[in-house]
């Protein structure tokens, strides 16, 4: 399954670096920038898949580091937001919502960005029609809640409680890309900041994560 996802996207920069060396006098500079945005999401693509490996390696060896440090909350996930933005095809809108407070919290910044990315990200394969995927920031005492939403296709109730095992996908996944990867680590990364994770979902409805962590871990 993990080298069937290597493939796709690897194929994919192949196969655009060659119509880019046969017919780069014939493309206009808008289609060169296409088709360059293409590699470039898929090469992240790859750089995700290779971090959500490596981290459930070293967690099932008890090696995965927890380090962390203070991190500005808003300007964090206003970065993460632009970036999927751009990953993301033209069907989809992902938001951003915060209380715009510039609050500081003590965490550790790869495990929170492989933690939304993995959110993000499900909610976007969860979304095959597009749509919008909504981040939403809430500070709560000294806790940081972190909520992403999405209109997809929604989780069945008999695949719930398996969600957060390595390589479980949902029975209504079909051709959906995936590994079943992304949110083992979610759950991994958040019970090393000693957090929580809710998940509320209605088929054909949408899904809704609501990570919770302490702002000074």
């Amino acid at each position: 399954m993990v080298s069937h996802e290597f493939r796709n996207p690897l194929n994919l920069i192949s196969g655009t670096a060659q119509l880019l060396a046969r017919s780069n006098d014939k493309l206009t500079a808008q289609k060169k920038q296409e088709l360059l945005q293409r590699q470039k999401a898929a090469v992240n693509r790859l750089l995700e898949l290779l971090d959500d490996v490596l981290t459930i390696g070293r967690a099932e060896i008890g090696k995965l580091e927890f380090n962390p440090a203070p991190l500005e909350l808003e300007p964090f996930c206003h970065q993460l937001v632009t970036e999927m933005q751009i990953a993301a095809q033209e069907a989809y809108t992902i938001t951003f919502v915060s209380p715009g407070e510039g609050s500081i919290a003590k965490m550790d910044k790869k495990l929170l960005q492989q933690i939304l990315t993995n959110l993000l990200s499900t909610a976007i394969k969860s979304s095959p029609q597009g749509g919008t995927v909504s981040l939403e920031l809430i500070h709560q005492a000294n806790k940081a809640i972190f909520r992403v939403k999405d209109q997809g296709i929604g989780i069945p109730a008999k695949d719930r409680q398996r969600l957060f095992e390595s390589f479980h996908r949902a029975s209504n996944v079909g051709g959906i890309p995936g590994t079943g990867l992304g949110l083992a680590v979610v759950k991994q990364a958040v019970e090393l900041h000693q957090g929580a994770i809710a998940v509320e979902s209605e088929v054909g409805v949408g899904t809704t994560f609501t990570v919770t962590l302490p702002m000074d871990r």
